[in-house]
């Protein structure tokens, strides 16, 4: 049957609004006719990343990791779909929802017809190679991200719609990640000698990365493939041993989170990168912003989270906690601290993405980190401890972010299961803040979600539910299961 697609939404991926199995039938050319223009093949490349941004550039993005015990919400005002995830009380007609789904769903789609029609196309072998390796990272990350927030999902594999499509179960879904990566990393190349930033597409290296993640993820809940934990740290190490040659280092503290690092910042093994205010896009620069993060109401921002007084407390002092929070406010009466009557919501709020280039608007050029250095390292300290114990390498790792951080060097003698507790809490002081890497995934797949909310201030919102394994994973949005019922049956069933 002969593949059709709407070139619009392809090139200029207008997806984020409607349902990802939705197809308007006006202006449909053939997917054979469009590919054998030379320029189509990169128009559609700078689709998967106008897609995948598109995932990341609003505080949305956020509300599924509320979970977590470092950032909650107001408790009254529009901030409805935030409460929700962060009460453990979340219904399918969630307005959050949508952003992370239709996004990489479309990102998916967007990938599947470069790897459909790379045969059409008149491009060299070694540009459809590069735009292949593209296509399998860009849906290995969309589909890791779709699993780990709603568990069993759908592997789409053609461009065309399908309304009768059944969930897959998580162990499918992580098959095709892993595949994917697999070949992601025979492709790309190891740096990018274009001119572009570091980061801004993906790297052999950061595939190496993102399947030492996708393995730790596989070793912990659901899947409990704990044999997973040595290919994690093997692929680590793969990483840490080519850093130099991947251009990959940690950054000063102070500078990881400004503006000024945007395009040259070495941490950066995969990111969204945001131009405001451009007329025309491309995967370098463009007119996709990435919103302001959360300030405070006093100072003349908008509050859509900030962080958990319990979480806070306990995060160790030093720079990175500065570099992390802003713990004083300026209110009408003065400079204050976050705690005092005088202001709105009496919580610290996260300092590290508000050093904007364009304080004055609502919409910055701020790149978001997806993948840090920091992860890979902190991936294989705790993969290698879980594996057959932490060698020295996995010391050095985890030593290396925390020296960065202001703290002490671990203890050598700690036993593996305390070597891992102190490798995650590093994870979560690293991260802390909704970051791509965010603390929930770590709770998920280590089943303590119900003991991090057990430690919850009384200062926050009051909880509708106690956690239970059923939160771990949002509700497919009710609009999907309208249009196919099959999105709301349990794969088990």
């Amino acid at each position: 049957m002969k593949k059709y697609m709407l070139i619009l939404s392809l090139t200029l991926a207008i997806t984020s609004c409607k349902d990802f199995l939705e197809e308007d039938p006006k202006g449909l050319v053939s997917s054979e006719t469009f590919f054998s223009d030379s320029s189509s093949l990169p128009l559609t490349v700078n689709a998967l990343y106008f897609n995948f941004n598109a995932a990341f550039n609003e505080s949305a993005t956020l509300a599924p990791y509320m979970g977590g015990d470092d950032l909650t919400t107001q408790p009254g005002s529009n901030k409805q779909g935030y409460r929700e995830f962060d009460q453990f009380a979340v219904t399918n007609t969630n307005d959050k929802l949508g952003v992370q789904w239709y996004n990489q769903y479309a990102t998916v789609r967007v990938a599947n017809s470069i790897l459909l029609n790379l045969e059409v196309s008149p491009a060299k072998q070694e540009v459809k190679d590069l735009a292949a390796g593209q296509a399998h990272f860009m849906r290995a990350i969309a589909y890791f991200f779709l699993t780990r927030i709603w568990g069993e999902i759908p592997i789409v594999t053609t461009m065309e719609p399908d309304y009768n499509i059944e969930k897959s179960s998580v162990e499918q879904v992580y098959a095709v990640i892993v595949e994917d990566l697999k070949v992601a990393e025979t492709l790309l190349p190891e740096v990018w000698n274009d001119g572009t930033y570091q980061g801004v597409r993906p790297s052999q290296g950061a595939a190496k990365a993102l399947l030492a993640n996708v393995y730790l993820t596989m070793a912990g809940w659901p899947l409990m493939q704990t044999d997973k934990y040595e290919l994690a740290a093997a692929k680590a190490k793969e990483v840490i041993d080519n850093e130099a040659v991947y251009g990959f280092e940690l950054m000063p503290v102070a500078d990881l989170w400004l503006a000024a690092s945007n395009y040259t910042n070495k941490e950066i093994v995969f990111g969204c990168f945001y131009r405001n205010n451009i007329a025309t896009w491309t995967w370098q620069n463009g007119n996709m912003s990435a919103p302001l993060p959360s300030k405070p109401e006093d100072e003349g921002g908008w509050t859509d989270y900030y962080a958990e007084v319990a979480f806070f407390n306990k995060f160790p002092e030093g720079p990175r906690k500065e570099a992390t929070y802003q713990t004083e406010i300026m209110t009408g009466d003065g400079l204050v601290n976050w705690d005092s009557p005088k202001t709105i919501h009496k919580h610290p709020y996260f300092k590290k993405m508000q050093d904007v280039e364009n304080p004055g608007d609502w919409w910055s050029s701020r790149t978001q980190q997806i993948i840090r250095y920091a992860e890979v390292l902190l991936t294989y300290a705790e993969a290698k401890a879980m594996s057959d114990g932490p060698d020295a390498l996995a010391l050095e790792s985890v030593n290396r972010v925390r020296r960065r951080a202001g703290l002490a060097n671990l203890a050598a003698d700690l036993t593996a299961t305390a070597f891992r507790d102190a490798v995650v809490a590093e994870r979560g002081w690293e991260f802390a803040g909704g970051e791509a890497a965010s603390r929930w995934f770590d709770l998920i797949r280590l089943e303590l979600v119900e003991a991090a909310t057990a430690d919850r201030d009384p200062a926050e919102i009051p909880l509708i539910n106690q956690p239970t394994k059923k939160d771990y994973q949002a509700p497919i949005p009710a609009g999907e299961v309208a249009i196919n019922p099959n999105l709301g049956k349990d794969t088990k069933e």
